[in-house]
């Protein structure tokens, strides 16, 4: 994984990885890994539901999940005022529809396939383990 370094992992977060498709779950959550994050891995809306009791600091969020539409998930988030930062990633092509529910839109929406090192750098910006976004 070159070209991605960190520069103090102390201070890097705890991030929930909410993906269905297995494989890129593993990567994501091997690559976040090796970059001093702490990873969490979840494969439905019920999972990752029942994970933001963890207190992530920031959550990369698959729409489209076997038991439904992680905006559910970012819904409940922003409708909580839950201090998270959320990376959506999708491929489908009506996301825009898919997040009119929310409260509130994503910090930040990829179109499948993302480039995971884009999306580590911007965890390195922006989900930081400090009281701007950490969970309480």
């Amino acid at each position: 994984m070159e070209g991605i370094s960190i520069e103090e992992t102390s201070e890097l977060a705890r991030i929930l990885v909410v993906e269905d498709d297995r494989a890129s779950r593993m990567a994501m959550l091997a690559l976040l890994r090796m970059s001093g994050f702490e990873a969490m891995p979840a494969a439905s809306v019920a999972e990752g539901m029942g994970l933001l009791a963890q207190n992530p600091n920031c959550i990369i969020l698959d729409l489209m999940l076997p038991d439904g539409n992680g905006a559910e998930i970012l819904a409940h988030i922003r409708s909580n005022h839950l201090p998270m930062r959320i990376v959506v990633t999708t491929g489908a092509i009506e996301w825009q529809k898919m997040l009119k529910a929310s409260p509130a839109p994503p910090d930040l929406i990829l179109q499948k396939p993302v480039d995971f090192k884009e999306i580590v750098r911007w965890l390195e910006r922006h989900c930081r383990n400090d009281s701007s976004s950490a969970g309480a």
